[in-house]
């Protein structure tokens, strides 16, 4: 008997909040505005711009650029035609990185030759930063050197 009575009692609850809601619903929607009221509305609400101030609006664009600091034109002319490429005076040279040796144990450490202004048989541990390249990982045969746009695995002759 119970059973029966929570059951009536959740579906009469339920039947009333549905019907409060959907009452709620309607009185909320917005009221209908005739469409000439809408027009002319829309017509008193601002004047139409003339030339003379769209040239003041221009000025004081531009003179108050929040995107340039110095309020001139760029020296460097935009060319879509190389959008993403990146423009550089001094051409990007990558070195040539060889490895020599992993010694230790875990951890591993690695003997690499090439890495600018380091001599020849540098030893790197993970983590190591040589100006822009780091030393990712360095496992029993491999190692993982990432520079800013290109990222090494190195391995011994024959095995990669």
């Amino acid at each position: 008997m119970r059973h029966a009575s929570l059951a009536w009692v959740l579906v009469v609850g339920s039947v009333a909040t549905s019907t409060l809601a959907v009452i709620r619903w309607h009185n909320a929607s917005a009221p209908v505005v005739p469409r000439h009221a809408i027009a002319l509305a829309h017509l008193s609400a601002r004047p139409i711009p003339t030339d003379s101030a769209l040239d003041e609006a221009e000025d004081a664009t531009i003179s108050n650029d929040p995107f340039r600091l110095s309020n001139e034109p760029a020296a460097v002319r935009y060319d879509a035609s190389a959008e993403g490429e990146v423009v550089s005076a001094v051409p990007v040279v990558r070195p040539t990185l060889v490895l020599k040796a992993i010694i230790g144990g875990p951890p591993w450490q690695a003997v690499i030759d090439g890495i600018p202004g380091q001599p020849p048989g540098t030893i790197a541990a993970p983590g190591a930063r040589f100006d822009k390249l780091v030393v990712r990982r360095v496992t029993r045969d491999t190692v993982v050197v990432q520079g800013p746009d290109t990222t090494w695995l190195l391995g011994f002759k024959g095995r990669m």
